[in-house]
């Protein structure tokens, strides 16, 4: 009898420790760069305990001409990043090229149209993309932040047809790809008036987002979150409640079981003006936010986290968020990320 009680004491222990693990394997820290700083900022993440690294992927850049590409970056890209057992997230994105430029009447302004995606094309790219990395575990984000005019041109059936085809495209091509859907522009900058009827506020975001996550064509839910976890609240929320905004949709959508990545964070390191109020910060309000951020994010059962910036670079406001200023000096939101790791 005591034996068995041993026995079952055991294996409680064991099931904890195994499933403490999983869940710290599945809590990674994450770090937005670029192909052309992406091998140069690749020999600092290992120190900082960033395990992925979210790369935009301007996939015309790829193409040489229809059904032809030169993968000769991306394939060094992955090499260096799998020598260092750092994984890719791919963020596949549409340069709008200008067809035409006509002088418009009113004051001389120049009106320039832009093309839309070409949807077989981007398809052939995209599966051709999935085939050639099949089993590398490469993970892939169709678009950026769609809700928003900068990144993305065409309308909201434009995208959903998009992502529909581009999911069932390189699952054929790698069916143990992990595919993501484009976040939101959160719409932390903005000045949104949200008063009583929040929900007439939020149809900017939620009309788009609805849908998206209404296809289940993905793998993983992701947002992008520069709400602050304390301290100033920007249109009436915070880096939580912004978050319960998201399961909630989620839940409506039926994919609330689905895994939830940020894929975008990060606070500025000095007072910046946006959205019509002044956020007033410091580099140790910096790392404190980060800090906060992140421990609300895994509570909330966040897996991954990727920080905006490793260094500062010119930008109005995103361009202060950097763990470090632009000559790669340290901030406090340095060491405050590597308490994660």
């Amino acid at each position: 009898m005591r034996m068995r009680i041993w026995i079952l004491v055991v294996m409680m222990l064991f099931s904890m420790l195994t499933s403490g693990a999983q869940a710290q394997d599945t809590r990674q820290l994450g770090l937005n760069t670029t192909l052309r700083h992406v091998e140069e900022e690749i020999k600092y993440v290992q120190p900082l305990g960033i395990r992925t690294l979210r790369v935009p992927l301007q996939w015309q850049l790829v193409k040489i001409r229809p059904g032809e590409y030169d993968w000769s970056t991306i394939d060094r890209i992955i090499k260096t990043a799998q020598e260092r057992q750092i994984g890719i997230l791919f963020n596949i994105r549409t340069i709008f090229w200008e067809e035409s430029k006509k002088p418009s009447r009113q004051r001389g302004v120049t009106k320039v149209k832009s093309s839309l995606v070409d949807k077989e094309e981007w398809l052939r790219f995209a599966g051709a993309l999935a085939s050639r990395y099949q089993g590398r575990g490469i993970k892939y984000e169709i678009e950026n932040e769609v809700n928003e005019g900068t990144s993305w041109k065409g309308t909201l059936e434009d995208y959903l047809d998009l992502l529909k085809g581009g999911y069932d495209v390189m699952k054929k091509a790698d069916p143990k790809a992990t595919v993501l859907p484009a976040a939101m522009n959160c719409g932390m900058t903005q000045a949104l008036s949200l008063g009583g009827d929040r929900s007439a506020a939020w149809k900017w975001h939620d009309n788009w987002l609805q849908p998206i996550l209404s296809t289940k064509k993905f793998d993983v839910v992701n947002v992008h979150n520069y709400y602050f976890p304390s301290g100033i609240e920007a249109n009436g929320l915070t880096f939580r409640s912004y978050l319960e905004h998201i399961r909630e949709l989620m839940k409506r959508a039926g994919c609330a079981d689905l895994p939830l990545w940020i894929t975008e964070t990060g606070y500025v390191s000095s007072p910046k003006e946006t959205g019509g109020r002044l956020d007033h910060s410091s580099f140790d309000k910096q790392a404190q936010w980060l800090k906060e951020a992140y421990q609300q994010a895994f509570e909330f059962g966040v897996e991954r986290v990727y920080w905006l910036l490793l260094r500062d670079r010119r930008e109005p406001y995103f361009g202060s968020m950097g763990l470090a200023d632009a000559k790669g000096n340290p901030r406090p939101s340095w060491d405050a990320l590597i308490q994660f790791k």
